[in-house]
């Protein structure tokens, strides 16, 4: 779903996944803003319209269900990122099913932002980062790269996961096509189980 109005414009938060795997239960978009199931909503000094997508997908090998929400928050307005945390934290809290939770995104915040502290502490949904749990002292992990390849800046994309998840692996893929990188991110990767 569009950013910019709900339907094809503006860019996605799009959740990809295996069809022969995992079958979509249910699904939606909402804006980080005080009216969040208006498209193309604006608010908390974004500049932009900035969305969630979250599914519920269900696990046909485990046999059970999980929720991912996938996140762009503003890169300019420390209050849309933390205001935009505390609806995510609501949204998550007031899912219909107790199912285990992933939220993943470009957070446009670094570790010690204190949206990011929102959602790891007790105040909040209390998730962990991922990479973090697997490389807990790792230096060198900026996940913005401006098309150059950089690292050292600051690791503002994240697999978050709630308790219910035992992280196997994760990382961050720095990976060039032909000599260019195809984004200014860098993604990032976890590999999950129940």
């Amino acid at each position: 779903m569009g950013r910019d109005d709900g339907s094809a414009a503006g860019e996605y938060a799009a959740i990809l996944y295996r069809e022969a795997r995992f079958e979509l239960l249910s699904s939606g978009t909402f804006w980080f803003a005080d009216t969040p199931d208006l498209p193309g909503s604006v608010d908390w000094g974004a500049n932009l319209p900035r969305i969630c997508t979250w599914g519920r997908l269900f696990d046909r090998e485990a046999d059970r269900a999980f929720y991912i929400y996938n996140v762009h928050l503003d890169h300019r307005s420390q209050e849309s990122r933390e205001r935009s945390v505390q609806l995510l934290a609501e949204r998550i809290a007031a899912r219909a099913h107790p199912d285990p939770v992933i939220v993943t995104g470009d957070f446009n915040a670094g570790e010690g932002n204190s949206a990011m502290r929102f959602l790891a502490g007790d105040a909040g949904p209390g998730l962990r980062d991922s990479f973090r749990v697997v490389h807990p002292d790792a230096v060198e992990v900026g996940t913005f790269n401006a098309f150059r390849g950089e690292s050292t800046g600051p690791k503002i994309d994240y697999v978050l996961v709630d308790e219910s998840w035992r992280v196997e692996s994760a990382g961050i893929v720095r990976t060039q096509m032909g000599g260019s990188y195809p984004s200014d991110h860098y993604p990032v990767v976890a590999t999950l189980r129940y």
